[in-house]
């Protein structure tokens, strides 16, 4: 595992750095899933998709579904997918995935195990942009909840203030390659404590390190860029 850190002044580096990824594989019409969250990093989603647009590269060889979804009906203010479009996300001609499709929350958790497993086998390249919280969560896996401990490929459960559901850690360690945007000095502490070996039920970020290239993003620590 190949754990860098990168210190930023824009989330658009970010976006520069996720784009020009994708767009190595699909010159190469390789097969290519991109998995995008909500949150603080929607911005940088929304910016490397226009970065591709605007590349000319083909994106039918690109898929495109979440890290995680707030349940409720289709297009609710707090879902994630309509936040990414609102932001400005669009890659034509890609596959795009929404989690929600108006599906109990048992039938929306089973589908969406089902696809991250369809598409995480079916692609060549896997990459997974990810936020990380103040209190260590990533994707929908807060510490100490039930996704922590999830085997399945997802997972759907009461956050409290949402529910949630969330791909897992045996999803993600089958990613080829992490991108993290974590940025604000609220999450300095968990940064540092992410290259020790902490529980990953008190951090569930701790679950990235199963990726064999992950790269931080952040206003802390590394090598500017």
């Amino acid at each position: 595992m190949s754990l860098v850190f990168k210190h930023v002044q824009s989330a658009d580096q970010v976006a520069v750095y996720i784009a020009s990824a994708v767009q190595e594989k699909l010159r190469t019409a390789t097969p290519v899933l991109w998995l995008v969250p909500g949150g603080s990093a929607i911005a940088v989603a929304a910016t490397a998709s226009r970065l591709l647009r605007e590349s000319g590269v083909p994106l039918n060889n690109l898929t495109v579904t979440l890290t995680d979804e707030r349940y409720g009906d289709v297009g609710h203010p707090d879902s994630n997918w309509p936040q990414l479009q609102a932001a400005g996300f669009d890659v034509p001609d890609a596959t795009l995935l929404p989690v929600l499709h108006g599906g109990s929350l048992s039938e929306t958790v089973a589908q969406f195990a089902t696809t991250l497993e369809t598409e995480l086998n079916k692609a060549t390249f896997r990459l997974g942009l990810f936020g990380i919280g103040a209190d260590g969560h990533t994707a929908g896996m807060l510490p100490h909840s039930s996704a922590v401990a999830e085997t399945g490929f997802a997972h759907g459960y009461d956050a409290g203030n949402f529910t949630r559901i969330t791909m897992t850690r045996p999803a993600i360690a089958l990613l080829d390659e992490v991108v993290v945007y974590a940025v604000g000095e609220e999450k300095w502490p968990i940064l540092q404590q992410l290259e020790a070996d902490v529980p990953v039920e008190d951090q569930p970020a701790q679950a990235l390190k199963q990726v064999p290239i992950v790269t931080i993003f952040n206003d802390y620590k590394g090598d500017s860029i």
